[in-house]
C-alpha cells in the first residue's frame, strides 16, 4: 500500500470546548488539524491546545455557520485531501487514513465517508418518495427506503451524499462541484454538495468498515430545540433552493404532516421534551416558507 498522501482535517466549531478535547486526543499528534472557529474568544482554549503543533486555530470573525467556517477552513490548506469533521465526532488517525487511502486507491471515487456508529452517514437525494418515507418514520424499519441510510460494518456502498460530520474528500472534487453552499448556516449543505458532485458524475461512497462514532448534535453546548430549529429551517430552505416551486411545495407539505404526526404522536406517549422539539422543527420549518431568514454573509477575516 503507498504512503498515505497528504490531507488535513478541517473542524468548524462554536463553543465547543466539552468535546473537543476527546476529539483531539483521539486524533493524536500525527494528523494535521484546522479549527475554524466560530466564536473565537468565547471559550479559552489554550490548555487544550497546549503542546499541540499539528492544530492550528482561525478566527471565522463570528458566528458564520457550519458551511461558511467549512469552506474558511478549506481555502487556507494545501492538502491532496480534505476531511471535514465535527467535533462531537471520536475519529482515531487509523480512521482517518483508511478513508484517505481508500480515495488513493480508488480513483474514481471523489469522496467517502465512514459508518457513524448507528447514526446516518449518507444517504440518497431526497425525492418524493424518500421523503415519504422520511416523514412517517418509515426508514427506522426500511433502512434504505429514506433519505438518511445506515450501513452494516461489512459493506461498502455507493450514495448520493456524504454527511459534513465525516467527509474525505479531493480538494479538487470540492471545488469543482462548487464548495459548500454557504446559504445554509448549518445542515443540509452537505446533502445539497452531494447533488452537485452527482451531476458532475463523482462517486461517492460509504465505508461501513470504517467506524467513527458521533453524538448527533453535540458538537456545541447549544439546546437540542435550538438543534431542531436549525434542522427544520434547513430542510424548507433545501426544497426551496433546489426544487421547482410546484414539487418545492408538494414536499414541504410532506414534510410538515409528518411532523405534525410525530409531534401529536409524541404527545400522546408522554414524551413532551421529544414532543417540544418536533414542534420546534415544524414552526421552523414553515417559518423558512413564510419569513425566510436572510442568506448569511461571511465577514472579511
Amino acid at each position: 500500500m503507498p504512503d498515505t498522501p497528504a490531507f488535513e482535517v478541517i473542524v468548524p466549531i462554536y463553543r465547543s470546548r466539552r468535546v473537543l478535547g476527546p476529539f483531539l486526543a483521539g486524533i493524536g499528534p500525527g494528523v494535521d488539524v484546522t479549527l475554524v472557529d466560530n466564536a473565537y474568544g468565547e471559550d479559552d482554549l489554550a490548555d487544550l491546545l497546549s503542546g499541540l503543533s499539528n492544530v492550528r486555530v482561525r478566527d471565522a470573525g463570528g458566528n458564520i455557520g457550519f458551511s461558511a467556517a467549512a469552506n474558511l477552513g478549506a481555502e487556507s490548506s494545501d492538502a491532496e485531501y480534505l476531511i471535514f469533521m465535527n467535533p462531537d465526532t471520536r475519529p482515531s488517525e487509523r480512521s482517518l487514513r483508511r478513508m484517505v487511502e481508500f480515495l488513493q486507491e480508488h480513483p474514481q471515487v471523489a469522496a467517502c465517508g465512514a459508518a457513524g456508529d448507528g447514526t446516518a452517514g449518507g444517504g440518497a437525494q431526497p425525492t418524493m418518495p424518500r421523503v415519504i418515507a422520511h416523514s412517517l418514520g418509515l426508514h427506522r424499519v426500511l433502512p434504505r427506503a429514506g433519505v438518511y441510510w445506515t450501513i452494516e460494518d461489512t459493506e461498502r456502498i455507493a450514495v448520493e451524499w456524504i454527511s459534513g460530520s465525516c467527509l474525505a474528500i479531493r480538494r479538487s472534487a470540492f471545488m469543482a462541484a462548487g464548495r459548500f453552499d454557504e446559504a445554509y448556516f448549518v445542515y443540509m449543505s452537505d446533502i445539497e454538495l452531494g447533488s452537485r458532485l452527482v451531476r458532475i458524475g463523482s462517486v461517492q461512497m460509504l465505508l461501513g468498515d470504517v467506524v467513527v462514532p458521533h453524538d448527533d448534535g453535540g458538537s456545541s453546548d447549544l439546546p437540542e430545540v435550538w438543534v431542531w430549529r436549525r434542522r427544520g429551517a434547513a430542510w424548507a430552505r433545501f426544497l426551496r433552493r433546489t426544487r421547482r416551486l410546484p414539487a418545492a411545495l408538494g414536499l414541504s407539505v410532506i414534510v410538515g404532516a409528518g411532523y405534525a404526526l410525530r409531534v401529536v404522536g409524541y404527545r400522546l406517549a408522554g414524551r413532551r421534551l421529544r414532543a417540544v422539539e418536533m414542534r420546534s422543527y415544524l414552526d421552523a420549518f414553515l417559518a423558512e416558507w413564510i419569513h425566510p431568514e436572510p442568506t448569511p454573509h461571511r465577514p472579511h477575516t
